[in-house]
């Protein structure tokens, strides 16, 4: 099934964010007040590579055209959609992998509990972990504002969350659009976005539902193959 009011073709998806090019050094979202600060969240990648600071903003490829590279936000959120832990700082760091071996490929989903489109692309995209996984794709689940639209998302939303979809994807907190604001017009959520993860550079972004999972996959496998084939720029 796709909702056809808000899907968007991958061109015109490129299209939504093109005009900004978003601030350097953005203030970070610290989580939610008694919880900690997501600012320290990591600023290097698993490997202690640091993460990208050069051609930072929100304007997606299009064409032959880079798009730049990707803000590494921060937040608190649900690593793998485990609550069992608690919450804790996770940054776009945790996924860039210039050697492509762990993540190819960065999938970001903006969501809020009011929102119907968010939730059927949820229940599209929960049952294909090991398909994303085999390709080395990243979903991360970012979860904006609350039952109620125009509402900062809260701990509770988001437990409410996990709880309702038991999507198995790491899962964040970015009350009332605080960090992904720049990408969208928060009334227009669901918003998704694509990122090369060797490079953090934006290949995608736009407001957009889609909730046929064979969709989902071909328009994910349309970037992994310019990777493969060499369309894309590898990290120097």
């Amino acid at each position: 099934m796709k909702i056809a009011r808000f899907f968007l073709a991958p061109l015109v998806l490129a299209a939504v964010a093109c005009s900004s090019s978003g601030p350097a050094n953005p203030e970070q979202d610290r989580g939610i007040e008694g919880e900690g600060e997501a600012i320290n969240a990591p600023d290097t990648n698993p490997d202690g590579v640091p993460y990208p600071t050069d051609n930072l903003g929100t304007n997606p490829r299009q064409g032959d055209r880079p798009g730049n590279k990707m803000i590494n936000y921060k937040f608190y959120g649900y690593p793998n959609g485990d609550r069992s832990q608690g919450l804790q700082p996770i940054s776009l760091a945790n996924f860039f992998d210039p050697t492509g071996e762990r993540v190819r490929l960065i999938h970001l989903q903006a969501s809020g509990s009011w929102c119907i489109y968010c939730k059927e692309e949820t229940k599209a995209v929960t049952p294909l972990k090991a398909e994303l996984d085999s390709r080395k794709v990243v979903w991360v689940m970012s979860l904006a504002e609350g039952k109620i639209q125009g509402t900062p998302a809260t701990s509770a939303d988001l437990d409410a969350w996990i709880a309702q979809f038991k999507a198995p994807y790491t899962h964040v907190l970015d009350p009332g659009n605080k960090n992904f604001g720049p990408f969208y017009d928060a009334a227009a959520l669901p918003w998704n976005a694509d990122i090369d993860a060797r490079t953090m550079e934006i290949l995608s972004s736009g407001v957009g539902a889609t909730t046929d999972p064979k969709k989902i996959l071909a328009d994910l496998d349309r970037w992994l193959g310019k990777m493969a084939d060499g369309s894309l720029p590898k990290p120097q």
